[in-house]
């Protein structure tokens, strides 16, 4: 069960991985998307974990789709009660505008990172905080990361997994609702995935970023903190990720490998993404499978 959640997330990692016509096997062409709104303005910040003024920070990352991420490793000052860290390591997320590198945050927390030379200035509500931080490597500018440096939906799930030799037990969901997707595999294949553990993981988004990074966002109920973590893309259609779990669900935590399809024939700037993945029952037997994602662009 460790990676049924991270199918999502390695699904997506892998739309990421590949050039534009690699891996490809349909006829037409590669989805080949300009930049994302915010391309200028993205950046990661991997803050100065030696410094005394740090709140906790490991880095603050502004995406090419208008997202922030935030990656904290203590409870972070000025946060609400509901999105505190729980975990040695927490995720962050909301949208920003930028004017004059200012960046404004709205989300799960609110208030201005300005950056000046290399030096960044964190307000959350309380004081005042200036930390020093370097700036995240980053993909090339060329067609490819450009096209998957952006938030995706996942418009399908479609998995398939062996049950102890036994032929294939698939399930095809619109989206990717994970407790639902556990229940009907539970159902057709007589096994306990103890589908309850995963009330509220909905993927919401899939973010891809030029900075190296993942991020899976939740909708749902009860609220589920992100996920994220460095990828490691190829042009030869080839990733490796590792998720860093949030809010005490361990079973978002794992490492994927994967390839992906940025021409499977679907029309309307879909791509696809397919992940060899494992799932657990409860008493921990693990099984293999397939899990294959339909992802198509976020709207701005």
């Amino acid at each position: 069960m460790k990676k049924v959640l991270l199918f999502c997330a390695a699904a997506a990692a892998l739309v990421l991985s590949a050039s534009c016509n690699k891996g490809g096997s349909d006829s037409g062409s590669a989805v080949v998307l300009p930049a994302a709104k915010y391309t200028a303005e993205a950046k990661k910040l991997l803050l100065d974990k030696n410094s005394s003024s740090n709140p906790g920070i490991e880095f603050i990352e502004f995406t090419e789709s208008g997202r922030y991420i935030i990656c904290h490793q203590t409870v972070l000052q000025g946060a609400p009660t509901a999105v505190k860290a729980e975990t040695p390591v927490s995720f962050l997320h909301g949208t920003y505008t930028v004017n004059n590198n200012v960046y404004t945050l709205k989300g799960a927390v609110e208030g201005t990172i300005t950056i000046t030379g290399n030096q960044v200035t964190i307000n959350l509500g309380k004081e005042n905080v200036v930390v020093t931080y370097n700036e995240a490597d980053k993909y090339p500018a060329n067609d490819f990361y450009t096209t998957i440096a952006r938030a995706w939906n996942v418009d399908k799930t479609d998995i398939s997994v062996n049950f102890d030799g036994k032929s294939s037990v698939g399930v095809v969901k619109n989206g990717c609702d994970i407790p639902a997707i556990l229940k009907e595999l539970e159902s057709k294949a007589n096994v306990d995935l103890k589908d309850e553990d995963f009330a509220g993981y909905v993927v919401s988004e899939i973010n891809f970023t030029m900075s190296k990074t993942i991020e899976i966002t939740f909708t749902g109920s009860p609220v589920r903190m992100p996920v994220a973590g460095p990828i490691t893309i190829s042009e030869n259609g080839h990733l490796s990720y590792e998720l860093t779990g949030s809010n005490g669900v361990e079973v978002l935590s794992g490492s994927a490998t994967g390839n992906f399809n940025l021409n499977p024939g679907l029309g309307n700037n879909q791509i696809m993404l397919t992940l060899n993945t494992e799932i657990s029952n409860k008493s921990g037997k693990t099984y293999q499978g397939t899990v294959s994602f339909v992802l198509s662009p976020k709207a701005s």
